[in-house]
């Protein structure tokens, strides 16, 4: 197989392709990945236009793959990712590439991967059904089935019932076992055969955690050995998206199905290990085949990014931990736009920001007045237009302990409220939130309110003809079937109408047709809060009477501050930010058990070493090494953080943490360095 691979695309195709797509392959590397037919490992940037490079790649495959029954498979860590792949695919101007969103192909998460080809089988072949595979519905299904006693217990364990997420599934000598969450060993006590009996129940209905499909996969692949050869033959070519995200026991299974030195098969991935901070979500080990790589180790790196200007460029590569030599390649039309955004030439004055105590409470306010003065007022008030303050450490304050958090900064601040990862308490949150948020395209808006309005018929209690919880698929097939769908995804498109406001009536009107099309009768309490229509709280509402003195106004439903001169800030931790481009960002020093900001800042002044190294191929080692061991953790986290904004970068810090002559290395380095000083006492 590998032979018919060989020198499969050339550079005519790829000029082809850049051509009808409207893309520039100019530098050798993108080139070289582009012509790569053997398995290789890829960092990429921030910005880099990895997407863009793997969506390229595929075209190219599809006008050249002739096999009727083997395909290409390519996986990625989240949906947001698989979608981009998809709608890149479904707008290109190459017919072919048409080809590949259908058999013999496949594009999924590597959750769907799994459980369509590994774990589904083997479930379905012990006569059991797949009715749902969802943590949080499967959490919210065993809590409602305790009784009081047991519901006092597991609460008392954690707050919001947190503690049944860890109802493990252990596969172990052939035989897969549930771990009761706090019963380590077994009890015979009610709590622990109660627990227990919900779970079994649930997995007997159908009902999976999303870490419960890996747990049949291991064992699908132990009992047949056949299978995972069937899937390299059925997969000859993979492409892996998102790499730095995916855990140790999701890399483990992909390396037993694909493995690394399989000569028969090609294994591409992509990502990129300086942006590798999910990997302690849930306790779970992070993957070591491909983020335990340094840059040399690495078949290709992409250093160049179309993001943000050289001068931000190399402010930002001084926090690389594989210390990638980042670059700009904004085109000339880039550099264009950027001047248009700034209020005269386009260079935007990137600053420190230095509080102490008595100011740590303006620095939001400096931040917004920075942001407001170096932008254009027709920009700030573009509906595109994204200004955000992050912070590693974000959760409840500690009034007892030595902390820093995002919520010193901003008291209204509130994590559990964040948009990302947004999770609404009725379907009136969700359908507001999806009408502020302008970064989400309209598909995954519906994918939400789809998701809620299932979400409500479970609460609801509302059963299909088989006595099961309905999922999208099942909802869909009984509304098509019964000549209601149209109507029914009418009343979603009425809901994400881009209003400013709901207006009650009309909020209740299209709410009563939902739930007649949904046939619900006689509603529990709990489905008719989730439906009810409530006030949108903005801007000045719960703001006391000492806050009505700043200019800025907040939110408190949604972590969202308005300023005066029409445009928002949010504020969100780090973990939240992953992905996203902004306009202006503002990093602010956070505390658990250390500063955070303070083991970051020699790597900013020059006082450490940091990448500079032009060779794009990396084939040497660099001629110095660090002096320190840096932390790993926190260089990562400020890597993603400070290349989130295009244009504008902002960091805040204590002026304890940073001496004149720090101050003066940032200076030197281009940064502008503002002390903010505390208002006079005119009492």
């Amino acid at each position: 197989m590998l032979l018919q691979f060989e020198n499969l695309i050339t550079q005519e195709d790829i000029n082809e392709v850049a051509e009808s797509e409207r893309l520039h392959f100019d530098d050798d590397e993108r080139v070289s990945i582009l012509e790569a037919m053997r398995t290789i490992d890829v960092q990429a940037c921030p910005g880099s236009g990895k997407t863009t490079l793997i969506g390229a790649k595929l075209i190219l495959l599809a006008k050249k793959w002739r096999f009727q029954h083997q395909g290409i498979c390519v996986v990625s860590h989240t949906n947001v990712a698989k979608d981009e792949i998809i709608e890149r695919l479904k707008q290109s101007k190459i017919k072919e590439a048409q080809r590949l969103l259908k058999y013999p192909h496949f594009i999924g998460t590597i959750q769907e991967f799994v459980g369509k080809f590994v774990a589904f089988p083997l479930i379905r072949s012990n006569g059991n059904s797949i009715n749902l595979v969802d943590t949080d519905a499967c959490v919210e299904l065993i809590y409602s089935k305790l009784s009081t006693g047991t519901k006092m217990y597991v609460d008392n364990k954690s707050q919001h019932s947190n503690v049944l997420y860890d109802f493990d599934l252990d596969y172990t000598d052939g035989c897969i076992s549930i771990n009761v969450p706090t019963f380590p060993n077994g009890s015979t006590s009610r709590s622990y055969k109660e627990l227990l009996s919900a779970r079994e129940n649930l997995l007997k209905d159908g009902y999976f955690f999303y870490r419960d499909v890996f747990s049949f996969a291991q064992k699908a692949l132990k009992e047949n050995e056949a299978l995972s050869i069937a899937l390299r033959d059925r997969f000859p070519c993979v492409f892996i998206d998102e790499m730095q995200d995916t855990q140790k026991f999701q890399d483990d299974l992909l390396c037993e199905i694909f493995p690394l030195d399989d000569v028969n098969i090609i294994v591409q991935r992509f990502g990129d290990p300086d942006q590798a901070i999910f990997h302690d979500v849930g306790n779970e080990e992070p993957n070591q085949s491909f983020n335990g790589k340094s840059r040399i180790d690495m078949d290709y790196v992409i250093h160049k990014s179309y993001r943000f200007d050289s001068i931000l460029a190399e402010k930002i590569k001084s926090l690389s931990f594989n210390e990638i030599p980042l670059e700009s390649e904004l085109s000339a039309l880039s550099l264009e736009e950027r001047a248009k955004a700034h209020v005269t030439n386009g260079n935007f004055d990137h600053t420190i920001i230095v509080f102490n105590d008595d100011t740590l409470e303006t620095v939001v306010e400096s931040f917004s007045q920075i942001t407001s003065n170096q932008f254009t007022a027709e920009y700030k008030k573009s509906h595109k237009f994204i200004t955000k303050i992050v912070g590693a450490v974000g959760n409840e304050i500690d009034p007892n302990a030595d902390q820093l958090k995002i919520g010193h900064y901003w008291p209204h601040y509130d994590k559990s409220k964040s948009s990302e990862p947004f999770k609404e308490n009725c379907l009136i949150e969700a359908v507001r939130h999806c009408h502020r948020s302008s970064s989400i395209d309209w598909g995954e808006k519906y994918k939400l309110i789809l998701n809620c309005i299932i979400k409500f018929t479970r609460i609801a209690e509302k059963l299909d003809e088989n006595q099961r919880f309905y999922t999208t698929t099942s909802l869909r097939d009984v509304l098509k079937v019964n000549g209601r769908w149209a109507a029914f995804r009418k009343c979603i498109y009425l809901l994400l109408r881009d209003n400013k406001t709901i207006d009650q009536t009309v909020w209740e009107r299209i709410c009563n047709i939902l739930v007649s099309q949904l046939e619900i009768q006689n509603m529990p309490a709990k489905a008719i809060q989730y439906m009810a229509f409530s006030e949108e709280i903005t801007q000045s509402d719960g703001i006391d009477e000492q806050n009505q003195e700043n200019i800025l106004n907040a939110s408190i439903e949604d972590n969202r501050i308005y300023h005066p001169d029409g445009f928002q800030i949010e504020l969100s931790t780090i973990h939240g930010v992953k992905g996203e481009t902004h306009d202006a960002t503002l990093i602010i020093e956070t505390k658990n058990q250390i500063f955070d900001f303070e083991t970051m800042l020699p790597y900013l002044t020059g006082e450490l070493p940091c990448a500079d190294h032009p060779n794009s191929k990396m084939s040497e080692k660099p001629h110095w090494k660090r002096k320190f061991k840096p932390n790993k953790r926190f260089m990562r986290q400020f890597y993603v953080a400070m290349s989130r904004p295009r244009y504008l970068l902002c960091l805040a810090l204590h002026s304890d943490r940073i001496s004149d002559d720090q101050k003066q290395l940032l200076l030197n380095k281009g940064w502008k360095v503002e002390v903010l000083e505390p208002a006079a006492d005119i009492s």
